[in-house]
This record gives structure tokens, sequence and C-alpha cells, in this order.
């Protein structure tokens, strides 16, 4: 029970890993295997073609050998070294901002308000209990019918839960 409330408070959950589910996990493990192999056929048919154009025939395979081709495959090179080198210095300065913070030569700031987090949680519980019935009877109800006045207007749940803190009327 308390992994049924678990799963549906963070509201995620993958029957592919749960227990059971045998045609589910053999077609999406099929079709993973199918995208990877397509995946990797045309990648290795574009290094081979590439790397025989760098070298002259010497290497590799010409699966085509049309100019346009290797200049769009130039550029991509060039493309993908500078995305690299970016991605580098970003993970580089990254790795010295936590070494820093690591050894407290820099200043620690909290990423989110765990108290606002907490308050906005207690809001959207409170409402919905408000609007729908109690945690535990939404839960355990296999099909619940919604009246038209429990109807929610266009963001109303998001307006309640980022209201002010001093702008509570009746809870809401």
């Amino acid at each position: 029970m308390t992994d049924l409330i678990f799963i549906m408070k963070n509201n995620y959950h993958d029957m592919y890993f749960e227990h059971h589910h045998w045609l589910l996990k053999i077609r999406q493990t099929l079709i993973m295997f199918l995208s990877w192999c397509i995946l990797l056929i045309h990648i290795i048919i574009t290094t081979s073609t590439y790397v025989a154009y760098r070298t002259n025939g010497h290497c590799g395979h010409f699966f085509w050998d049309y100019a346009q081709g290797f200049r769009e495959l130039n550029f991509l090179v060039i493309i993908l070294l500078f995305a690299l080198g970016m991605i580098g210095v970003f993970c580089i300065t990254m790795g010295y901002i936590q070494a820093q913070r690591t050894r407290g030569l820099t200043t620690k700031w909290p990423m989110f308000d765990i108290n606002k987090s907490h308050l906005q949680r207690q809001r959207a519980e409170s409402f919905m209990t408000k609007q729908f019935g109690d945690f535990e009877m939404r839960i355990n109800t296999r099909n619940f019918a919604v009246k038209p006045e429990q109807n929610l207007a266009k963001n109303k749940l998001r307006d309640i839960i980022n209201k002010p803190i001093g702008d509570d009327k009746d809870g809401f």
C-alpha cells in the first residue's frame, strides 16, 4: 500500500519494470534493438565512407562518392567538434565550481526553497481534498465521476499553489 501511495504522490510508474507485462517487455525490447541497429548502420556507413575519403580509399569503403556529401561531412565534423568543445568547457567549469563549493571556498546557494515547496504541496493537497475528497479515497477509487461543479477552471490549481503567502482566504 505504501508503494502505491509513493507512486501516486510522485505521479510516475513504468509497466516495463513492473512484474508481469511480458508481451510489453518483449515488444519494447525488440523495438529498442531495431532502433539501435538502424542508428548504428547509418553511423558505420557514414564513418566508413568518410574514412575512405580522408585516406584516398586505403582504409574504409566508399558507399557513395559525390563531392557534396563529403563537403557536408566536413561541415558536420566541424560543428560536432565545436559542440564537443563547448560541452567540455561547460563540464570543466561546472566541475571547478563544484570543487570550490566542496572545499567551502564558494558560497553555497540553495537550488530551491524547501519551505516554499512544502507550502505549495500542502496547498495543493488541501485544495484537492476539499474539491475531490480525502487522499485515501482518491487513490482507492477505480472510477471517479467528476460532477460539473468540480471541474477546474484553466490554471486554477496553479494559481492556488502560487498565491503569495499572506494572500490566503478560506485556505485558498
